[in-house]
């Protein structure tokens, strides 16, 4: 039976603890790449299945019972690409994806590369901002007025753009890779939605600095 939710860890910049282990219990698959093993067990969690060269361990002790897919460190692909060919080859409803970002630029540009390659939606946490990567309408969850959203073309043009609950609304427009007029728009009313006919899509979700204050205190 192909798992609804796939919980990726990666070795890029972590997330807060709390945030692993919510994202953990509500998936069907969790999978370690490399060095996001360490990010896993730090939250309490053990994954089923840790993929990669394995180079980035550091020590850290893979827990009985955790399927090991092995490559070897010279290879024409990063562990993360191969992580996904395999999970989307599962027939996932979402991924989610901790520990993608951050550190080196070439990783962090190479892993929005393959956010546009699957039609599968993906979701990455990073830094307090959710991006989803989508192939199809999107209603953005946890929402509020002020929040800062930004479209992101992952195709060369993403077309039949219609949003709702926006500051700059499109109405069937499109949008080029090559340039930059989806980017910081503003809540202002919920549901806040995003649906298009054609191309893949980068949605940035950023909470109001006002709103993160508000949550912190």
């Amino acid at each position: 039976m192909a798992p609804k939710r796939v919980l990726i860890a990666a070795s890029g910049e972590p997330p807060e603890l709390e945030l692993v282990r919510e994202l953990a219990q509500t998936a069907d698959l969790v999978v370690a790449v490399d060095g996001g093993l360490a990010l896993l067990l730090r939250a309490g969690v053990v994954p089923q299945l840790l993929i990669g060269d394995l180079d980035s361990l550091d020590g850290v002790r893979i827990p009985p019972g955790v399927e090991v897919r092995r490559h070897p460190r010279e290879k024409d692909a990063t562990d993360l690409e191969l992580t996904l060919d395999q999970v989307v080859a599962l027939a996932p409803e979402e991924i989610r994806l901790v520990g993608a970002l951050g550190g080196r630029v070439d990783h962090l540009l190479a892993t929005c590369g393959l956010l546009a390659r699957h039609r599968v939606p993906i979701v990455v946490h990073h830094r307090g901002e959710v991006l989803y990567a989508v192939s199809g309408p999107l209603t953005l969850a946890g929402a509020a007025p002020g929040d800062r959203v930004s479209l992101i073309p992952l195709t060369d043009r993403v077309e039949g753009i219609r949003t709702q609950g926006l500051r700059y609304p499109l109405a069937g427009e499109p949008l080029q890779r090559t340039g930059t007029r989806g980017v910081s728009n503003q809540v202002v009313s919920l549901p806040c939605r995003v649906e298009f006919s054609r191309g893949r899509l980068l949605v940035v979700h950023a909470p109001s600095a006002r709103r993160l204050r508000k949550e912190e205190g």
